[in-house]
Parts: structure tokens; C-alpha cells; sequence
């Protein structure tokens, strides 16, 4: 299973993209590069036995670390870097356009990473800031390290929004193996959930090659239009399993949603994380990483693009 990109976004399509926008893209993370050149990703196994799509040594790719520090082993209780990956099209070897956002929890902390405004600015006609970039469907994956995650569908072009996602990051004496994706379908009814993961070649990954759940619960762009919740925005909640460089285990991953007995889409974003984790444990927190509005701009956040609160 093998996809290659022959360019993030071209020449041609910079150009033609209005000022403000390409701007907006560029606020948005120092980790946004445009364009990119090619892009290889290939299926590999991890301990967890689910397969994980990881990327091979190729121009363009330096991995989802540390910009400064550059690569560093996973240690729990350690700031690691997490990236989520906002792409037009979930075939890589055409060209397309994509925003990569970043954040840092720490290690084997469960943790959520909320970015408000996004389906407004990414699905929805009455703000529109970004769907003239963003065309058609809109696909999400998640990197860390050297790794990448099969691509989840978030908007299908269309009438449905597949906004949940759990990141579970594998990790063998501080490296990270893989990404494999928690069971999205816990939300909702079998009516309701759809296979929602992709490869590389934008083809869609089956429960079998992927060896890891491969559905998500949706929710109507018109019910989400409708809403006056963020329930639709891209949450990306990140769990940890493995051992870190000290050899030490990793437990966080017991706590995705997946683990406890169904819930709804309010309980889902009501819940965010688990209450006796925040009550016991100060340096946990949730983290906004909001590109779509820079008017929230402080002097913690000058560019308004990034915020931990």
C-alpha cells in the first residue's frame, strides 16, 4: 500500500489563492510548508498489532517534531509534539492543498485538542473563510515523530461531518511506532456510522488490512448548522500505550471513550476529559489551537493562532 505526492500545493494554486487566505494558512503553524514535494507513506505493523501508515525517508517529510529541539525521545509527563494534518483530498499523489496544526501535551497525559471555528470555516457557507481552499471533502491524520495515522474523513464534500477522533500513539522505549485510530463509533447507533478511513491513495482502508477500527459516528451538516454547540469542530483526543525512554508504561490509553460504555455526541463534548482526571491532576489541560480566528490575539498569543488554556 503505497501512495506518493508529487506536490502539496503547486506554483499555479498558490498563486491563485486569494492574499488573505494564504496568509490565514501561513499564521496558522510554523509546521505549514508550501509546497511540499513528494510524499511516501507504506503500512507497517506495530505492537498493538494494528497497522499504521508510516512514511519512508522522502524530500518534504522531517517528521511531526520539535522545530528547535528537534527529535526527542517520548518521556511521560514530557511535552511531546502532536500534529494534525487538515488536507482537501485524501489522495496524496495529486496535488492538494493542506494545513498542518501542532501541539504539545504531555506525554501519556490524556489529552484533547479542540479547534474552535473549524467547521465553520472549513464546511460551513456562512463564515466560508477557508472553503475556497478547502474544497470538496476534507480529511484529517494524525502525526507524531516519524509516524502518520490512516487518514479519517472529517467532511465528505457533502451532507455529513465525522468529527470525533481518539489518536492512540504507540510507543516502544520513547519511540513512537505508530498511530493507530480508537473505535469512533461509540457515539451513535450502526445507522448512524460509517467507514470513514482512508489510505494514502485516497482509497478507503478495510477493518482487515487496517487491523484497527475503521468506522465513525456522523453527524448532518444541517444539524450541525443548526447547532449552537461546537460538537462538530475537529477534536483530536490522544491517548498513549507502550513504554517510554525510561522503559517505563504507558496508561492513558485505558481512558479512551472506547473503554467505557457507549455515550452520545453531548455527553462527548461535555465529557471532554474524564473529571477525576482534572481534579487530580493541575497539569492536565485541555488546549485550543484556534487558526481561524486571530482577533482572540494576547500578548501570550500575539498571533491568535495558538492558545492553551
Amino acid at each position: 500500500m503505497v501512495a506518493t505526492s508529487s506536490s502539496s500545493m503547486s506554483a499555479a494554486a498558490v498563486a491563485a489563492t486569494p492574499a488573505a487566505l494564504l496568509f490565514l494558512l501561513l499564521l496558522v503553524s510554523p509546521f505549514v510548508v508550501l509546497p511540499v514535494a513528494s510524499q511516501d507513506a507504506t503500512a507497517s505493523s506495530v505492537a498493538s498489532d494494528a497497522a499504521t501508515e508510516t512514511p519512508s525517508a522522502v524530500v518534504g517529510f522531517g517528521g511531526c517534531i520539535d522545530p528547535v529541539k528537534g527529535y526527542e525521545p517520548v518521556t511521560i509527563g514530557k511535552p511531546t509534539p502532536v500534529c494534525l494534518v487538515l488536507a482537501n483530498n485524501g489522495d496524496w499523489s495529486t496535488e492538494m492543498t493542506y494545513m498542518r496544526l501542532n501541539f504539545k501535551p504531555l506525554a501519556d497525559a490524556y489529552s484533547r485538542f479542540h479547534v474552535p471555528q473549524s467547521f465553520g470555516q472549513l464546511v460551513s457557507t456562512e463564515q466560508n473563510a477557508l472553503t475556497e481552499i478547502f474544497t470538496g471533502n476534507v480529511t484529517v491524520h494524525a502525526e507524531s515523530q516519524t509516524a502518520l495515522s490512516f487518514q479519517k474523513l472529517y467532511y465528505n464534500g457533502d451532507d455529513k461531518v465525522f468529527p470525533f477522533l481518539t489518536a492512540i500513539i504507540n510507543v516502544h522505549k520513547g519511540e513512537v511506532t505508530g498511530i493507530t485510530w480508537d473505535d469512533a463509533c461509540v457515539f451513535c447507533g450502526s445507522d448512524e456510522c460509517e467507514d470513514n478511513t482512508f489510505r494514502y491513495d485516497g482509497e478507503i482502508a478495510t477493518k482487515e488490512e487496517a487491523r484497527q477500527p475503521v468506522g465513525g459516528c456522523y453527524n448532518t451538516v444541517e444539524r450541525c448548522q443548526s447547532s449552537k454547540k461546537a460538537e462538530c469542530d475537529l477534536i483530536l483526543y490522544v491517548v498513549w500505550t507502550g513504554t517510554d525512554s525510561k522503559g517505563r508504561d504507558m496508561m492513558s490509553s485505558a481512558n479512551r471513550f472506547s473503554a467505557f460504555p457507549a455515550q452520545s455526541w453531548g455527553d462527548r463534548l461535555n465529557l471532554g476529559m474524564p473529571n477525576w482526571m482534572k481534579d487530580t491532576s493541575d497539569w492536565m489541560k485541555d488546549i485550543d489551537v484556534n487558526p481561524f480566528d486571530n482577533d482572540k490575539a494576547d500578548e501570550s498569543n500575539p498571533s491568535g493562532g495558538t492558545n492553551s488554556n
